[in-house]
């Protein structure tokens, strides 16, 4: 490494804070800068009269990424968090009473989709292990590596590879091969909202989602996914790494093929050797870098829905919810059409209830709960007719008649106050792009590997980019996977 080894980040993320404890290791002095009082970004919480909130993440899911990311840094996991497996991963309640609880308990699930569609036990195991194929050839050759060049992606082989993993094929059509029923087509396909696509569009890739769920299992840290982000902060300081917060970035100075660093908002600069966002991409090519044609191609790229977050403290605890609820509408395809293509609110949406006091009695008083609902919407459209405290409204009172038809007709007056995270907060507070809560970017086989926003700037040589909206995508685990990809890039920049 050369000399100059003045790091500045911009964005204290999960990406961020790990890149950071990456680079520190390295030998970098290392600054973060967060416009935020806090570390996480979407990964923070809040408290509020003794009801603790995740805003974004309420679930860990691909914990060996999580695993060898703290090997990297020299730590153990499971000694730095306390760490729940969650089963059932999550009961699915569908319009007509049905119910599946997703476990990865095989006995438990083998009776229950026999019951909804005999002969679909032997089905799913195939679909499980087809998925498993997928998964593991993407991880190695799509999704953990770096592209340096056109031809590393594009060529023969990689093309073969694609049509194996059934990157063209629709998710949905591809479940369609091995269910006949409606509800298990829906119940292996709509995780694919866990990164803002549409269910009925995105690719057979995908499918590696419901897999990873019941073998890899979903987690929960005691003290709530926000705890992840603590720990790392610890560790980022016990690097000599430095987290300025409250202090957005304005501009990032540039001068021909080289960034030179940032101007916060109060007018000071910072100069960097190498600089890296950890801040939504489209944003920073629109807000923060000079005009280019490259914004008007990122401006063009498809973006994930957004969403309606409502946290809820309650006085009470309901015994008939998982810690993962996801309540299906009766016409789900004509809603994930509503959301995706009218960049809407469907008139009976679904959503997911989250209900952290089931597995960390932490997370509210005793007797309580601290209630998280997300309900994915179009996101921000100017051509749209989107009245956003109109729509945030219908979506409260929608999510109160579904509970109530479930048996929980006095929620309502249990509820002792309420946040709402609308798609205006993630673009204000969170600098998204149109409001895109799942990473922005969308992940259609035509924004993936090569074809995402790279993670160096093709311009100025000395910026980067790690987290959702570039390689490898969106998610707690893709980012930590961006975080080793991006700092490994920087690296052998620099040698």
């Amino acid at each position: 490494m050369k000399n100059n080894n003045n790091a500045i980040i911009i964005g204290a993320g999960i990406g961020g804070i790990t890149t950071g404890i990456y680079l520190a290791q390295q030998g970098y002095n290392v600054t973060i800068y967060e416009k935020n009082a806090y570390a996480g970004g979407r990964c923070g919480n809040f408290i509020k009269d003794g009801h603790r909130f995740d805003i974004g993440a309420t679930m860990m899911m691909m914990p060996d990424i999580y695993e060898r990311t703290y090997a990297a840094i020299g730590k153990s996991l499971t000694e730095e968090l306390e760490l729940y497996r969650i089963d059932p991963v999550y009961k699915i309640k569908f319009r007509r009473g049905e119910e599946l609880l997703f476990s990865s308990d095989l006995a438990k699930l083998q009776k229950q989709l026999e019951a909804i569609e005999p002969g679909s036990y032997n089905k799913f195991l195939k679909y499980m292990y087809e998925s498993y194929k997928s998964y593991q050839l993407s991880m190695k050759y799509i999704i953990d590596r770096n592209y340096y060049r056109f031809y590393d992606f594009f060529n023969l082989k990689n093309l073969l590879l694609l049509f194996k993993l059934r990157a063209f094929n629709n998710h949905y059509k591809h479940t369609c091969r091995y269910f006949k029923n409606e509800l298990l087509r829906v119940a292996f396909t709509f995780q694919n909202i866990y990164v803002g696509q549409n269910p009925l569009e995105a690719s057979a890739i995908f499918a590696m989602l419901p897999f990873l769920e019941l073998t890899d299992g979903v987690w929960f840290p005691k003290g709530g996914m926000f705890k992840i982000i603590e720990n790392l902060v610890s560790i980022a300081k016990e690097h000599n790494v430095k987290i300025q917060f409250n202090s957005p970035v304005k501009k990032i100075k540039v001068d021909k093929h080289k960034a030179e660093g940032i101007i916060l908002e109060n007018n000071s600069f910072h100069q960097a050797d190498v600089l890296i966002s950890n801040a939504d991409l489209p944003y920073i090519y629109n807000e923060l870098l000079p005009a280019s044609h490259t914004v008007k191609r990122i401006n063009k790229l498809d973006y994930t829905c957004s969403a309606f977050v409502f946290h809820w403290g309650i006085d009470t605890v309901y015994p008939q919810l998982e810690q993962h609820t996801v309540f299906v509408s009766k016409n789900y395809k004509e809603d994930m059409q509503t959301i995706f293509h009218g960049k809407l609110l469907p008139a009976e949406p679904s959503f997911y209830l989250h209900s952290p006091v089931k597995s960390d009695e932490t997370a509210a008083p005793k007797g309580h709960d601290s209630i998280s609902v997300i309900l994915p919407v179009g996101n921000i459209n100017n051509r749209k007719n989107q009245d956003w405290g109109m729509l945030e409204s219908l979506a409260r009172k929608a999510i109160i008649k579904r509970l109530s038809e479930e048996g929980m007709n006095d929620f309502e007056k249990h509820i002792k106050f309420e946040v709402c995270y609308t798609p205006q907060t993630w673009k204000t507070f969170f600098n998204l792009s149109r409001g895109a809560t799942f990473g922005s970017l969308s992940h259609n086989i035509m924004q993936m590997g090569y074809l995402r926003p790279h993670n160096n700037h093709k311009t100025y040589r000395n910026l980067f980019f790690v987290g959702g909206s570039t390689h490898p995508g969106s998610g707690l685990p893709m980012s930590l996977i961006s975080a080793k990809l991006t700092s490994e890039k920087i690296i052998k920049h620099f040698k």
